[in-house]
């Protein structure tokens, strides 16, 4: 019986006794004075909790593990990598079934150009979450860069299975495929991946690369010209779960755009006014808050509430420099001003954007279409060639470039640009129709030809849904050959659709097109000012960018 006491005894003190601790590194506060206050206060927390945990030894070994990875979340979020190093550590090392602690820490060392470390730190987040997307890719990655696409390739073709349409995988498999010289089936790939994304800009040089190995020189400069040097983002729920952590300006702002993106408006505004009090006075985080308050008060239907905030914007711009967001307060401030009919202030709040982000795409091709449609096509021009050297794939830019020297009387130069233009984007309907209107109307006979023009029409007609503007230029095209009679027929019923439309503006000019064709003569005004617009009535996205339409 004494026996089978201390047995139970012993049974009894080793259950009431927590698990010996595995050795621990060290952690400690780093200098907090440049963080804002209210990220101090959360860091200073997190860092009572783990002290606390610490000093009570029954706290179980994956209780801690949480707080210190939570401490070192905390802080590599506010940018302190060195002190949240040996929290992911000791995180590790207290909870090793947790998957978030190595794989924070392969971030941590990728951030730092540590590629062995990182490398080795996804591999284990990997053996604990095989099926891990973001994981797969970013160890692909680092092998890729070291020129190690044979321990990539499974990687990418794992990830492939789990997520066939990620454009970060079959980007990978296409530089896996470079590096073995199989040209065809990185090009599949990565024509693959422009399919899905054609805004993913940086695989068109790995691209060119792969037509070339092919022999297709003309395909490799095309896409060449394409390129730019843009990131190419992965997926990584993880990573973002780590930008929402902080209670800051920064979180609110991360956080009010994800309702932005999903159309919930007021939601939206309810971050960013939070992030608002949080952000300190005039700084560049404070502009960006107020900019997308007034993006969600304008979606929600608020256009005088946007305007105060936009104008707040400016009215703290910076002498000068580079400032995104008092470039698009400048840009939203056009948009609403050109949707009251107002040009003159609209070009001098776009001058003023473009001089505060000249990369601003949307930017450059408003004020060029404002020059154009005010009667100064001349002074578009530069902001138009701007443009496409942003994007040469911007289809805008190289329209309305063309309708410009048009304008200018300068047809053939009108007419190579188009056909350029045409070559380089023969997915785009409206760079053909542009190039068709020119054939069929232009006063310079050396660069008319009706019958091009027609035949441009009738391929367009099998291509895309027949519109007003189409059926136009396919009357011009057959007045040009002589088929008046034709011609009238087709503009009589574009005017009775226009009317039914309620288009008054452009029955007027349609009914001035009638006349010529019913007196038998041509038309040899291609483009009416009002024909082309590129920046729209009225912001049709969020981010409040401009849009092309041919009416």
């Amino acid at each position: 019986m004494r026996v089978q006491w201390l047995a139970l005894a012993g049974l009894t003190l080793s259950i009431g006794c927590a698990a010996p601790r595995p050795p621990l590194l060290p952690i400690s506060l780093p200098d907090l004075s440049r963080a804002d206050p209210s990220v101090q206060a959360q860091v200073r927390e997190q860092y009572a909790a783990v002290m606390r945990q610490m000093d009570n030894r029954r706290t179980p070994s994956g209780e801690l593990g949480l707080a210190y990875g939570r401490l070192g979340m905390v802080l590599y979020a506010a940018e302190y990598a060195d002190a949240a190093e040996p929290c992911f550590l000791d995180a590790q090392q207290l909870a090793p079934g947790e998957m978030r602690w190595p794989y924070y820490l392969a971030h941590l060392y990728k951030d730092k150009g540590d590629t062995r470390k990182a490398a080795a730190s996804f591999s284990r987040a990997l053996e604990l979450q095989p099926a891990d997307v973001a994981a797969l890719t970013w160890l692909g990655r680092l092998y890729l860069d070291e020129g190690r696409g044979a321990d990539a390739e499974p990687l990418f073709a794992r990830a492939l299975a789990l997520s066939p349409r990620s454009v970060a995988v079959l980007a990978g498999l296409g530089r896996v495929d470079l590096e073995r010289r199989e040209y065809a089936k990185a090009a599949a790939h990565l024509e693959q991946a422009l399919a899905i994304d054609p805004a993913a800009d940086s695989l068109q040089a790995p691209l060119a690369s792969a037509y070339r190995g092919l022999g297709d020189r003309d395909k490799a400069e095309s896409h060449l010209r394409l390129w730019r040097n843009r990131e190419l983002p992965v997926p990584d729920p993880l990573r973002q779960e780590l930008d929402l952590l902080l209670q800051s300006g920064l979180s609110d702002e991360l956080r009010g755009v994800r309702a932005l993106e999903a159309s919930r408006w007021a939601e939206a505004a309810a971050y960013f006014r939070h992030g608002l009090e949080l952000a300190r006075a005039n700084t560049p985080l404070r502009r960006s808050l107020q900019h997308k308050l007034g993006t969600a008060l304008f979606m929600s239907g608020d256009a005088p509430g946007a305007a105060v905030q936009f104008e707040e914007v400016v009215r703290w711009a910076p002498a000068g420099g580079i400032d995104e967001s008092v470039a698009k307060a400048h840009y939203s401030l056009a948009v609403l001003i050109a949707a009251r009919g107002g040009t003159g202030d609209a070009i001098g709040h776009l001058t003023a954007a473009v001089k505060y982000q000249p990369s601003y795409l949307e930017a450059q091709l408003a004020l060029a279409d404002l020059w154009r449609r005010s009667g100064h096509a001349d002074r578009a021009l530069d902001p138009y060639r701007e443009a496409v050297r942003l994007d040469p794939r911007a289809p805008q830019a190289r329209l309305g470039y063309g309708i410009a020297l048009a304008s200018l009387g300068r047809y053939q130069d009108a007419q190579d640009w188009l056909r350029e233009a045409v070559a380089l984007a023969p997915d785009r309907p409206e760079l053909a129709h542009a190039l068709a209107r020119l054939l069929a109307t232009a006063p310079d006979e050396r660069v008319r030809d009706g019958q091009r023009a027609r035949a441009m029409v009738e391929e367009l007609l099998t291509r895309q849904q027949k519109t007003t503007a189409l059926g136009e230029t396919m009357a011009m095209a057959l007045a040009e050959l002589g088929e008046y009679g034709e011609a009238a027929a087709i503009q009589r019923d574009l005017i009775a659709a226009a009317r039914k439309a309620g288009l008054t503006d452009a029955v007027r000019r349609m009914i001035g097109h009638l006349q010529l064709y019913e007196s038998r003569r041509p038309n040899r005004t291609p483009w009416q000012p009002d024909e082309v617009a590129i920046i729209a009535s009225a912001p049709p996205s969020p981010e409040m960018s401009g849009s092309t339409t041919l009416r």
